[in-house]
């Protein structure tokens, strides 16, 4: 859910969209997490989405047990969904800087595959 685009916006309401512990209130640490570079303001976060998070499976190389491997690393995507489809970007970063690369990557019920640029390329179902 995004922020506002306009009007009142708090540090707390960041802190929700951003997921952090009640007890981490620091602009600063929110502006770094995101990417923001100083000075920090609250009005950089009018309009901002965090990205969706999922926990999937390292990428690997082939598809040979990908439907049994552990799904135990978190990555972020640009896409909309709670779990990537095709054209949506998978990165390793919240601030969504560095893409995931290569590969097939166990999520949820089944498997993605992603070009060099990080980009779902293809989704499949584990039966």
């Amino acid at each position: 859910m995004a922020l506002p685009s306009s009007g009142q916006l708090g540090i707390n309401r960041i802190r929700i969209e951003l997921g952090a512990s009640a007890t981490n209130q620091s602009l600063r640490a929110f502006s770094s997490t995101v990417g923001f570079s100083s000075p920090d303001k609250i009005t950089d976060f009018y309009g901002y989405t965090a990205p969706e998070a999922y926990v999937g499976s390292t990428f690997q190389s082939g598809t040979k047990f990908i439907c049994t491997q552990a799904r135990n690393t978190t990555f972020y995507h640009d896409g909309t969904g709670t779990f990537p489809v095709v054209s949506d970007t998978i990165y390793t970063d919240f601030a969504k800087t560095t893409n995931a690369g290569s590969g097939y990557s166990r999520v949820n019920v089944g498997y993605i595959l992603t070009n060099s640029s990080g980009v779902v390329t293809n989704t499949f179902i584990c039966i």
